[in-house]
């Protein structure tokens, strides 16, 4: 189950980059010359692929620059905790100190007491020999005195104790502050070297900037005059189907109706920044353009503008006219084109054959459907060359010219009809003459 979910999932994505990167082509037409440009859909990945590795490496220097910043507030949080350690340590040294000085003095006053118990005890000697009892009071207070002194040999060893540990503890911390010197002297420079990465980096996010903007600006540049050249192709090509006098929008719209059906599943666009949003919009102008101007190409490729003989001569015109054989006024609803008999006879559109052989007075006739309601007729042919139902190329020889039919000498009679409807075949001719000579 997971790997038929998974063969899903891809042919999915597959098919979801198949859509949106179909293989497209550009039309450019330069001084009567027209080129196709095909764009891959290798191609299109690609550029979309850079584009997206160019916003990644936006979003991640900007991300660095910000991630510096933190570095530097922390290193600096770091420093004035490590500012702080060694005042406290400071301070401690310096209450160790008072200490020291109190009992230097108390060592003062005991060296006093000494002194005094000295010169008592030089005292007793000399009276020792006038009393007894002095003599035992003394003994005894000289045993006090020897018991006071014992103590205070006890005592001064107790704080010359206390000394050589607070040298031992006041040596430590003077390796404790070398240490943490150190370490405020490598935090200073670890800063100074964060924020010559950080300008660099904000350096570099400008010239990235400065170079995706006038990328932007040449593929604007590149799009409006692709545009312009659009628009001026599809000019041409609407002058030319005013010419037929036919109405150039519901051709286009019926053309629209007949080829364009659309369908799909539904995918949101994602806002883009602003200058993708003036790109993705000259894009679709571009692409409406080009879906009009194939629209209209195809139109074009399917009209009747040329006409059905090499070399000819007007020999009656469209419209009210005298007839040819009983000289009373009756309407013309074609061309009759005079020329050598047996003249290759071509077809002026694609199409299908819808009728070939003889019919009433036209003679041998050949009727073509080329399709968007438009049909052309060929009568009074010597010979039929082609038979119903066949498909035939633009310029595909159907016929001889010949005189068959009702008919007073070798001609062609040519008709144009557009939804069952005659029109004047001579202007599809004219606007044909326009549009090869524009090529």
């Amino acid at each position: 189950m997971k790997s038929e979910e998974s063969g899903k999932f891809i042919h999915r994505w597959k098919r979801g980059i198949a859509r949106s990167f179909s293989d497209r082509e550009l039309i450019l037409r330069t001084d009567g010359n027209v080129r196709f440009l095909k764009i891959s859909k290798n191609l299109q990945i690609t550029f979309f692929s850079l584009t997206l590795a160019v916003a990644g490496w936006v979003f991640f220097a900007s991300s660095n620059y910000f991630i510096h910043d933190r570095i530097i507030e922390v290193k600096n949080s770091e420093i004035l905790d490590a500012r702080m350690v060694y005042r406290n340590l400071l301070s401690e040294v310096s209450d160790y100190q008072s200490k020291f000085f109190l009992l230097t003095g108390e060592l003062e006053k005991n060296h006093s007491l000494m002194l005094d118990v000295v010169e008592k005890n030089a005292a007793l000697q000399q009276n020792l020999q006038s009393t007894k009892t002095e003599l035992s009071f003394s003994n005894t207070r000289q045993q006090q005195i020897i018991d006071a002194r014992e103590k205070l040999r006890n005592k001064v060893s107790s704080i010359e104790n206390e000394m050589r540990q607070l040298n031992t503890y006041n040596f430590e911390l003077k390796g404790n502050l070398n240490t943490i010197t150190t370490d405020l002297e490598l935090a200073l420079t670890q800063r100074n070297k964060a924020r010559s990465e950080s300008r660099k980096s904000s350096n570099k996010i400008a010239r990235l900037e400065n170079e995706l903007e006038n990328l932007h600006k040449s593929e604007q540049a590149v799009l409006v005059e692709l545009t312009e050249r659009t628009k001026e192709n599809i000019a041409d090509i609407e002058y030319v189907l005013g010419r037929t006098g036919l109405n150039v929008g519901k051709l286009v719209a019926a053309n629209q109706i007949l080829s364009k059906g659309q369908g799909g599943p539904f995918v949101e666009i994602i806002p883009a920044t602003e200058p993708a949003e003036r790109l993705k919009i000259s894009l679709n102008n571009l692409n409406q353009q080009l879906d009009r101007y194939d629209d209209l190409q195809n139109l074009v490729t399917q009209l009747p503008i040329t006409a059905p003989l090499d070399y000819f001569s007007i020999a009656s015109h469209y419209g009210k006219r005298r007839d040819p054989i009983n000289r009373r006024w009756a309407m013309h609803y074609g061309l009759d084109f005079g020329g050598i008999a047996r003249t290759s006879v071509y077809s002026t559109a694609p199409g299908i054959v819808t009728y070939a052989g003889r019919k009433g007075k036209y003679g041998k006739f050949v009727e073509i459907n080329h399709g968007k309601g438009f049909k052309t007729r060929y009568g009074h042919l010597y010979k039929v060359l082609v038979k119903r139902g066949q498909k035939v190329e633009y310029r595909k020889k159907i016929g001889l010219l010949g005189s068959s039919g009702r008919s007073t000498g070798p001609h062609l009679h040519y008709e144009v009809l557009y939804k069952g409807k005659p029109r004047n075949p001579w202007r599809f001719i004219k606007a044909g003459r326009y549009v090869y000579k524009k090529q």
